[in-house]
């Protein structure tokens, strides 16, 4: 009889008893990444600029123009063609500015000169303010800076112009032909 009282309590407490609740958790991880990369806007890309046709280099004696004045007819014929806005994903951006002086094939007898020389002058417009990196294209090498901030995420934040523009003597006859560039690289 023992038996069966205990089996009868047994039924009842299992009745009586509500079925224990029992709780299930999810977890989604997501993840993704964002490589170190540099590129212009609109459009993504990873060029900019334009032909800057500066027309005539001389003055009426044959000697180069004044470097003001030539400064000038660059930023009015390359117009918005010297600026973009650029976007890097890293901090502090890498930048080099390489200019070549405008040359002409024609060779230069004493007293006169084939190869105008100018300082090419990019402004970076930055978080932290603007940074200038000048080049003169008297140098061969590029001159280099890593900006202290990110490029500003709006807007132009790289503008171009020139000045110091220099030949000696009399300019030869001919095409002149040279050349800026920029390049911006991620950094770390």
């Amino acid at each position: 009889m023992k038996k069966i009282a205990t089996l009868a309590l047994l039924a009842t407490a299992a009745i009586a008893s509500p079925a224990m609740a029992q709780t299930v958790t999810g977890t989604i991880n997501i993840t993704g990444t964002v490589q170190a990369k540099c590129l212009v806007v609109p459009g993504n890309g990873n060029t900019f600029g334009t032909t800057v046709a500066m027309g005539e280099l001389s003055q009426a004696d044959g000697t180069l123009k004044a470097s003001g004045t030539l400064s000038s007819t660059f930023a009015t014929v390359g117009g918005t063609g010297l600026t973009a806005q650029v976007v890097c994903t890293s901090a502090n951006p890498d930048v080099s500015v390489l200019s070549e002086p405008l040359v002409n094939t024609v060779a230069a007898d004493p007293g006169y000169d084939n190869s105008v020389d100018y300082t090419a002058d990019v402004t970076f417009t930055r978080v932290g303010g603007t940074t200038l990196v000048s080049d003169p294209s008297a140098v061969p090498a590029a001159t280099t800076a890593t900006l202290a901030s990110r490029l500003t995420g709006t807007g132009t934040n790289v503008s171009v112009a020139t000045s110091g523009w220099t030949a000696s003597g009399v300019l030869v006859a001919g095409s002149y032909a040279g050349k800026i560039t920029i390049v911006i690289a991620p950094g770390v």
